[in-house]
């Protein structure tokens, strides 16, 4: 695992793997940011990229990674937004909305950002 800690870009790099909740399609991908509310992903897995971009933003991901001692595993989150990587064709970004963390959980992440932005 792999954090970026430099001062021009405040963003976790996790990997994840994430599943359509209905197992229809699983993708990997890596963790830019991430809030109580959602997250920011990046993805360059066939799996994903070969699948029409209307069919995934109407899908609902069941996360299946850890975000350090917070646990993640079983996490669902709907795509909300969805664009093109740097390298157009070859990789994606998107934001996943959760749709049933537990509040407490949520706290423990907003505590792990603000003391992590404090460097």
């Amino acid at each position: 695992m792999t954090i970026d800690r430099s001062k021009e870009r405040r963003q976790f790099i996790i990997p994840a793997l994430m599943k359509d909740i209905r197992s229809t399609l699983a993708f990997k991908a890596v963790m830019l940011n991430i809030s109580s509310k959602g997250m920011r992903v990046f993805s360059n897995d066939q799996r994903l990229l070969l699948t029409p971009e209307e069919v995934i933003k109407r899908k609902t991901f069941e996360l299946d990674f850890d975000f350090f001692n917070i646990p993640m595993r079983g996490v669902h989150a709907q795509v909300v937004n969805m664009s093109p990587g740097m390298n157009k064709g070859f990789e994606k970004q998107f934001g996943l909305k959760f749709t049933n963390l537990d509040p407490k959980i949520g706290r423990q992440i907003e505590v792990f950002v603000q003391e992590y932005s404090k460097g």
